[in-house]
Parts: C-alpha cells; structure tokens; sequence
C-alpha cells in the first residue's frame, strides 16, 4: 500500500523572496491564489484516480474543500486533513520550503510507501503503474535534470552541496513528485539533516540573479530538493520519472498552467 499525500497552506511570501525566490509574490501571489491552484490539481488527481485515497494536509480546510467543490469530481477518497497547529510550527523555521521537509519526514513511517504531490500538478493519467513500480522498491521522481555539479554556479546549487554535503557529483531530479518506497524510510530520515546542512551554507559569494541585477540570496531557495537528491544518492536508489502520469508548472512564473489542465472539470 501506499500514502499518497500532499501539503497546501498560506505561504510567508516575504520568507519565500528572502529564501531566494525573488518572484514569489508573481508566482504565487496570495492564499486565495494557492488554495485555487492547488484545487485545481487535486481535481485532475482526482479525475484519473477515483479509487486511490488522498490525503491533503492544509491549514484551512473549508477554504480548500471550497475551492475543490468548483470541479465535478469524485471526492469519496479525498481526506482533506487540519494541519494548522503542524502548519504553524513548522513556518516558523527560517527556510521557506521546511514545512515540504517536514510534512515529508512524517510519512517516513516504514509501514507503507510515501507519494508525495506538489499542489502545481496536473494528472495525465492513472498512477496505479506508477505505485507498482515504487512497491517494488523503485523510488519515484517527477524527472531527471542534470548533474548537481553541471548546474550553473551562480545558481548556489553546487556550492551548497559542496560545502554542505562534501560533493556536487550526484543526480538532481525534479522532486514535485516523490515516491520513497517504505524499506528506504528509516534512512530517509537522514533528508532533514542533510537539508540543514545545505541551508546553513551562505552562497551570496557566488549567488546573482541575471534577472534581478543587485539582489543576491544567502540560501538554495531548493535546498529541500537537494538534500532528497543526496539521499537517494546515499542509498543508490533507482529512481523512475513520473512525467508520463504528471504535468508540473515548477517552470513557469505564474501557475496559470495548473488552472487550465483542469479547466475540463469546472461545473458548468
């Protein structure tokens, strides 16, 4: 079995902008505007899979539970669960990004394999091959990207790892999906560790923006995703893309993407 799982709450815009995501107030803009993507991604999730449970944590339940009445689907598997006091807790860590460290480390349970969903996904397709291949002890990663230490060095990337990790030679993968099947969970735990490590390196010595001349940051804005990558380095796991079964708006400066892959299930 499997836990699907994913996290949707009020982001601190001003602490997402000072953790390196200059572009956050565009991006994501506000809370009716991030409980309305994410809505609209639990949708074509729901639409493809009916017959899987789905568990949201969220620090506004009526409000999501709303915003996902504006699409006809199922929502018999759907378990929109109150993680306010969690929620809280957890932003008030500096990183912007800690609360995704932590509503994963959660689920490291070692009883059943985790799947965690970014709230910027559309679903293509039914996941059940995509569960098969991580109950047999694959792990799950939306996609490949490159070698952390082909990354550009203004990024921060590498030199973060470096400092932080002792090597920038491993494999970064998209982490807006995540499957960790249930055998790696115990060493799974090591991720928040070695996201603290990551985070604690200042990368203003070689961090700039090219779009944003002047502005530099002192933190990987997704020191998250590499501490991830370096486990799975670790353990040696084979890691299987999951962009055939999800579209993910990671790329694009607002989410405008995630609205119109569910636009087919707005009621009419």
């Amino acid at each position: 079995m499997t836990k699907i799982y994913s996290l949707v709450f009020d982001y601190q815009i001003a602490k997402m902008q000072a953790s390196g995501r200059h572009w956050a107030d565009e991006a994501y803009k506000n809370k009716d505007y991030i409980f309305s993507y994410s809505a609209a991604s639990i949708a074509t999730f729901l639409d493809k899979n009916p017959h899987l449970r789905y568990d949201v944590l969220t620090d506004d339940v009526d409000l999501l539970a709303a915003k996902v009445d504006a699409y006809a689907v199922l929502t018999t598997n759907l378990n929109l669960v109150d993680a306010t006091e969690k929620i809280r807790e957890w932003t008030t860590h500096p990183y912007c990004f800690w609360p995704l460290i932590q509503v994963a480390d959660m689920h490291y349970t070692s009883e059943e394999d985790a799947l965690k969903l970014d709230n910027d996904l559309t679903c293509l397709q039914p996941i059940d091959g995509m569960l098969r291949d991580l109950e047999a002890g694959n792990a799950l990663a939306w996609k490949h990207e490159r070698l952390c230490r082909q990354g550009r060095d203004y990024w921060g990337e590498s030199y973060a790892a470096r400092k932080g990790l002792g090597t920038d030679d491993f494999h970064i993968h998209n982490t807006g999906v995540l499957g960790v099947p249930k055998g790696k969970h115990a060493a799974a735990k090591r991720i928040v560790e070695h996201c603290e490590k990551l985070i604690a390196v200042d990368i203003s010595p070689v961090h700039r923006f090219p779009d944003k001349p002047g502005v530099v940051a002192k933190v990987f804005n997704t020191s998250d995703q590499v501490a991830v990558n370096f486990f799975f380095h670790e353990e040696k796991l084979n890691v299987l893309p999951a962009y055939h079964f999800f579209e993910h708006w990671c790329y694009e400066k607002t989410k405008e993407g995630v609205f119109k892959g569910a636009r087919y299930l707005l009621r009419r």
